[in-house]
C-alpha cells in the first residue's frame, strides 16, 4: 500500500511537448518508489475492466502505477472509443487509494469530460509548457529551452551558439536536448559553448541548412547558392531556416559595414553579434555592398520570409526569388 508521503493516487499531466511530459512522468514515477510496477496504456485502446485491473494491488508487492496516455482522444461524440471513455469515467467515479493512476492529456479541447471528472475526484494537476504556434514565438521558445538545458547540465551557451545549434538540429525538443547533452559530455561541465564549437560539431548540417547558402549569395556567387538551396530542400530543410540564415548574415554585414573605421574587431563583433574571427571577412565583403543594396537585400529576405510562413507563394519559388534578388542587390549602386 502507498505510504502517506507518496505521490497522489490520481494525477493529470497536461502538455503538447512529449519530452517535457515524459520528464514530469519519470519524476513522478521515481517519487512513487523503487518497487512500483508501471503499466502504460493508450487511452484509445482501453478495454472494459482493464484500468481497474491494472490499478489493483499486485500479489508480488510493489504499488501499481498506471499511465493512461492520450486521454484527449476520449471524446463523447466518438462511438468507436465509447468503451474506453466509459472505462476511464467509471474508474474516476471511484479511484483506488492503493494505486497511482496518471492521465496524460496532450492538449486541445478533447477529453474535457475526463478532465472534469478527474478534477472532481481530487486529481492533482501538473501542467507542462506548451509549444507556441507562431514561427517567431517557437524560435524564441527553443532558444530559451537550449539556454536552460545547457545551464541545467552545468554549462553556459552564447546566444550565437544557441542560434546555430537550432539551425543545425531543428526545433524538436528531444533533438535539441540530445545535442546539448552531447556537447556537455564532450566539453565537460563548466564549459562555455560558443559558436565555433557548435560549428565544429554540426558544421556539415549547418552549412546545408542555410549559412553556406547565405555566404555564397552575399559573396556574389548566386548560382552556387541556388545549387546549395536545391540540395538543402531535397534534404528536407525547412524554408524558414534558409530565410533566417540569409537575413541574419545580411544584418551582421550591415552592422559591420556601419562600424567606425579602425574599430577593434572585438567591439565590432559584440555590436554585430558575430564572432571576432568573422569580422575580417565581413569587412572585406562589405566593400562590394552599398547601403541601398543592403536595404534592398534585407527587404527581399523579409518578403520571402513572409511568403513561406504564410504560404502565400510556393516556397521553392520564394526562396529562389530571394537569392536572385539578393545577388542583384549586391551589384546595386
Amino acid at each position: 500500500m502507498l505510504t502517506p508521503m507518496s505521490v497522489a493516487p490520481l494525477t493529470v499531466i497536461t502538455g503538447n511537448e512529449e519530452l517535457l511530459v515524459e520528464r514530469v512522468l519519470k519524476g513522478l514515477i521515481r517519487q512513487a518508489g523503487d518497487d512500483v510496477q508501471v503499466t502504460e496504456i493508450s487511452a484509445r485502446a482501453l478495454q472494459p475492466g482493464q484500468l481497474t485491473v491494472a490499478a489493483s494491488p499486485s500479489l508480488f508487492g510493489g504499488a501499481p502505477v498506471v499511465v493512461v496516455d492520450g486521454v484527449e482522444a476520449l471524446v463523447q461524440s466518438n462511438d468507436d472509443i465509447a468503451p474506453a471513455l466509459d472505462e476511464v469515467m467509471g474508474y474516476l467515479a471511484s479511484p483506488s487509494e492503493d494505486a497511482v493512476v496518471v492521465l496524460v492529456h496532450g492538449g486541445g479541447n478533447g477529453g474535457k469530460a475526463v478532465l472534469n471528472a478527474a478534477k472532481k475526484a481530487g486529481a492533482e494537476t501538473m501542467t507542462t509548457p506548451t509549444s507556441p504556434s507562431g514561427a517567431n514565438a517557437l524560435r524564441q521558445n527553443r532558444e530559451g529551452f537550449v539556454k536552460n538545458e545547457l545551464a541545467d547540465l552545468g554549462c553556459t551557451g552564447e546566444r550565437e551558439a544557441i542560434e546555430v545549434l537550432i539551425d543545425a538540429v531543428g526545433t524538436k525538443l528531444r533533438d535539441l536536448a540530445g545535442a546539448c547533452a552531447q556537447l556537455v559530455s564532450d566539453l565537460g561541465k563548466g564549459s562555455r559553448v560558443d559558436e565555433d564549437t557548435v560549428r565544429r560539431y554540426y558544421g556539415g548540417r549547418v552549412e546545408v541548412q542555410g549559412f553556406d547558402i547565405a555566404d555564397q549569395v552575399i559573396a556574389g556567387r548566386t548560382a552556387q547558392a541556388l545549387g546549395l538551396l536545391r540540395h538543402a530542400r531535397e534534404s528536407g530543410i525547412p524554408p524558414v531556416v534558409v530565410t533566417a540564415a540569409v537575413g541574419r548574415s545580411l544584418r551582421q554585414l550591415a552592422l559591420v559595414a556601419s562600424a567606425p573605421r579602425g574599430a577593434a574587431a572585438d567591439s565590432v563583433a559584440a555590436m554585430a553579434g558575430t564572432p571576432a574571427w568573422k569580422v575580417k571577412d565581413l569587412r572585406a565583403q562589405s566593400r562590394d555592398w552599398t547601403e541601398p543594396g543592403l536595404s534592398a537585400a534585407i527587404k527581399a529576405v523579409a518578403v520571402a520570409d513572409t511568403d513561406v510562413k504564410t504560404g502565400a507563394v510556393d516556397p521553392e519559388y520564394a526562396l529562389e526569388r530571394m537569392l536572385i534578388s539578393v545577388g542583384r542587390a549586391r551589384r546595386q549602386r
